[in-house]
Formats: structure tokens, C-alpha cells, sequence
């Protein structure tokens, strides 16, 4: 049956309910109930996408259940649990339950009121996009090649596809379309926004070459309520880093750094 090939993919929490759940099967006593189901119903491994809501879909989740419990209670009579390997990977995963449990609060309690708002209205100028392009060569003395045929007139667009290494950019005529400081490499970034609309940089160097970069369009920051989703999840981001940076001021943290230098 095909659904041998995902039973190790779901999830492994089975609801175990009392003598009066509603059962739909049992293995060895113990129930496989109708909240199970519906649960993995909700996550169905992607084969059975298109076939869960058919009774013969149903039932092959059905059947991935009972594998489960089936295998998990031969684990169980073998002792595996006892294995040292067994014994960390189990605390790995308890760990990483914790954590993502605790991600979860975080986030709910950032979304839950005007945390996001308010940290938009404080930082509005750290969000604010920009629309620039760039040229991106490899060598510093091409840069500035480029840079005095802008000065005496040449279109950075028609520059920027025939000369600029950026694969990506080059063919729009180095477009980079909208982005906040956030979103974009630090170099770029730092002299794009010190730019007036218009503008062409001196050639700015980064891991990837010699970029000339040039504005053009500054609008004003948006309202709160008019953000485009990518930068909503960049201010969620913002905050969530900010509570991480608190736990670690409020716990001692200490890292060995020559020790991780000596790694290889």
C-alpha cells in the first residue's frame, strides 16, 4: 500500500482518548479516534493531497495510523527507549517541541495587540522603502569607468545590461525594485538611502565587486496599516529579535571564542 511510504512523515502524537472516545480503531487496546484522524486530515503528506476527502483517502490515513501505533508499541516492547542514541534524539525532539512552543507564544503576543504598530511608529525610517539599480562589475577601475560615461551622459539602464555582472538585475537595466535596509546587502543598502533621487553612487565595494548604484524613486514611509506584507514580516522579525536579545541580557550566556576560532 502506498502508505507505507509516509508513515514516517506524520506527526506522532496520537489522542488518546477514554473508554468512550469515538473510536474508528484500535491497536492492542489502545484507540485511534475520530479527532486523531481529522488531525492528520488537516496535514495529509502531499500524495494524498487530492485523495484525503474520498472515503479510500480517509482510510489510508487511517492505515498510516494504526502503522504508527503499531510500530510505536513494538518500540516500546523492545525497549529502544533506552538506547542512548534513542535517549538523545528523544530530548532533541522534546527540545525542539519547547522551542517552537516558545516561538509560537512570542509571536502570538507581538500580534496580539499594537506591539508591531508601535515598533513601526518608533522605528518608521528603518522600514522605509526605496527603489534603486545597480551595475555591478569586478574590477574598482571599471567602476569608475562606467561612472565618468554617467557623468557625461550615458543611461545607467543601457549600461547596467550591457556591462553589469549581476545576472539577475543586469537585463532590467539593474533594477533592484523596492527594498528597506533590511532586505538588502549592507553595502548597497548604507549608500542607497544616502541618495537623492537621480543620484549615482561612487563606486561601492562589496563580496560580489564594485557596484554604482542610483535612486530612483524615495518615497515618503508608509502608514502602519498600508505596509506590504514583506515588510510586516521584517517588523516581526525586528521585535522577536529584540525579546531574543532581552532573554539573553536577563541569562548568563557565555561563548568560548577561542575555542570556536580553533574549530575546522
Amino acid at each position: 500500500m502506498r502508505y507505507r511510504f509516509w508513515v514516517g512523515v506524520m506527526g506522532a502524537g496520537l489522542i488518546i482518548g477514554s473508554a468512550l472516545a469515538d473510536e474508528l480503531a484500535s491497536v492492542n487496546g489502545t484507540p485511534i479516534t475520530t479527532e486523531a484522524l481529522r488531525q492528520k486530515l488537516a496535514e495529509p503528506p502531499a500524495p494524498l493531497k487530492e485523495s484525503i476527502h474520498s472515503p479510500e483517502g480517509r482510510r489510508e490515513i487511517l492505515d498510516i495510523l494504526i502503522t504508527r501505533e503499531l510500530l510505536y508499541q513494538e518500540a516500546v516492547k523492545r525497549h529502544l527507549e533506552k538506547e542512548r542514541v534513542i535517549q538523545a534524539k528523544m530530548a532533541e525532539a522534546r527540545r525542539s517541541v519547547l522551542v517552537e512552543a516558545m516561538m509560537d507564544r512570542l509571536t502570538a503576543r507581538m500580534t496580539a495587540g499594537n506591539t508591531l504598530k508601535d515598533y513601526y511608529a518608533s522605528h518608521r525610517n528603518e522600514f522605509r522603502e526605496i527603489r534603486a539599480s545597480h551595475i555591478l562589475v569586478e574590477k574598482e577601475e571599471e567602476a569608475r569607468n562606467l561612472k565618468q560615461q554617467l557623468n557625461a551622459g550615458a543611461d545607467f539602464a543601457e549600461l547596467a545590461r550591457k556591462f553589469s555582472q549581476d545576472a539577475r538585475s543586469g537585463p532590467t537595466g539593474g533594477d533592484l525594485g523596492y527594498f528597506t535596509k533590511g532586505r538588502m546587502i549592507p553595502e548597497i543598502a548604507n549608500a542607497a538611502f544616502r541618495l537623492r533621487v537621480n543620484e549615482i553612487s561612487e563606486p561601492v565595494k562589496s563580496y560580489y565587486g564594485y557596484h554604482l548604484i542610483k535612486v530612483t524613486d524615495a518615497p515618503e514611509a508608509k502608514r502602519f496599516e498600508e505596509l506590504p506584507t514583506p515588510v510586516l514580516e521584517e517588523i516581526k522579525r525586528a521585535v522577536l529579535q529584540e525579546e531574543i536579545q532581552a532573554l539573553r541580557a536577563a541569562n548568563n550566556v557565555t561563548v568560548n571564542t577561542d575555542r570556536l576560532e580553533q574549530l575546522r
